[in-house]
């Protein structure tokens, strides 16, 4: 069992104004990084985290080597149930309320045969199956308050995007016209029904989308994402989108923000290094992904937040805990993160990074009357 015990404040500064106005500066980030351990893994690889600190993801058994999908409630991973003619799973997504969705497959000869699953915090005993078309095998990514599950769904090797709610059923999305050979897939959904994905040809890089539950069509997210590589992961509700695109057409796709049709890099996030992600957002606009030079095997965690872009690790009490942070991939309403990191023996483990309460200064000081 995991015990999570909050960090003692740091006060860096208390000054009392003597009758004269002073002004506030805003503090970096500090973070505290709490591991997410689970008994007998060999690796442990979060998904995604809700506003209450609910954790999922899948651990990867140290003895089979298959892959488990888990719930981590802020003290203890919680293995969740598959069917019996399943092998493994995996928890990819979880919404406000604790329902949870996930796939488990088995692996075959000629490919994986793959369950959809819904589970619910209320009972981690019980599963549901998310139904769809005799033949096609649906993958859940993301699920949101209102129960809409979003994703990929495959039959005969054509993979479409997907909706599903338990109002509605199973919803096809298809595919953007691109031609023959045009694959599609959501990544995420928010509160407000505004879906977030890509699509692409086989083989070649995925291209930017956004979509509207309940609302046919696929459409993309920003000018000049269908000419260069791109991909939406999440959106607040303020409409601000987050995902990768390669602005400068050199090959090397760096975190953005999608508003109003229009791509911008997130200033700061690259942290140095070549290329990154933007993996989720939360309402304040606080995002988190990751940035990396496969080149040079280099990889940070990176926070932005009131427009200056952190590494996670360099901002935490406990940063060197790892080696390196891997990435941030979901960020809650209070700040906290949930990300992985380099495990001992190049495994991969998944941490929390609590924000540490930090006090402002004054940028006058103390003041003399």
């Amino acid at each position: 069992m995991i015990i999570v015990h909050s960090p003692s404040p740091v006060v860096l500064a208390l000054a009392l104004g003597l009758g004269v106005a002073t002004a506030a500066v805003a503090a970096p980030p500090q973070y505290h990084l709490v591991p997410i351990e689970i008994e007998g893994a060999e690796s442990v690889f979060v998904a995604d985290m809700n506003d209450a600190g609910l954790a999922v993801g899948y651990y990867v058994d140290a003895d089979t080597f298959q892959s488990r999908p888990f719930l981590w409630d802020g003290q203890q991973a919680h293995e969740l149930p598959i069917p019996a003619d399943r092998e493994e799973g995996q928890a990819t997504g979880i919404n406000g309320d604790g329902r949870i969705v996930g796939y488990a497959s088995t692996i075959l000869k000629d490919g994986a045969v793959t369950t959809a699953l819904l589970w619910n915090v209320a009972d981690l005993t019980q599963y549901a199956v998310i139904e769809g078309p005799a033949g096609t095998q649906i993958n859940p990514d993301d699920i949101n308050d209102a129960g809409v599950v979003v994703g990929l769904a495959a039959t005969d090797g054509q993979f479409n995007a997907f909706e599903w709610s338990a109002e509605r059923g199973f919803v096809d999305d298809g595919v953007p016209a691109h031609g023959p050979g045009t694959q599609a897939y959501w990544a995420g959904i928010n509160n407000a029904g505004v879906k977030l994905g890509g699509w692409y040809f086989p083989g070649t890089p995925s291209h930017a989308t956004i979509g509207q539950a309940g609302v046919a069509g696929i459409a993309p997210i920003a000018a000049g994402v269908d000419e260069v590589a791109s991909k939406a992961y999440a959106a607040n509700e303020a409409g601000l989108a987050v995902g990768e695109m390669d602005l400068a057409g050199d090959g090397k796709p760096v975190p953005v923000t999608f508003r109003d049709g229009t791509a911008t890099a997130v200033p700061g996030a690259l942290l140095g290094l070549a290329q990154g992600i933007a993996f989720d957002v939360n309402e304040r606009g606080t995002i988190v992904g990751r940035a990396y030079d496969f080149a040079t095997l280099a990889f940070k965690a990176f926070v932005h937040v009131d427009g200056v872009s952190y590494d996670i690790a360099a901002q935490s009490d406990n940063g060197t805990s790892y080696e390196y942070l891997l990435n941030a991939v979901a960020v809650a309403e209070n700040g906290t993160i949930a990300g992985t990191a380099r495990g001992p023996n190049f495994t991969v483990a998944s941490y929390v990074a609590v924000p540490v309460v930090v006090e402002t200064i004054f940028a006058d000081g103390f003041e003399q009357p």
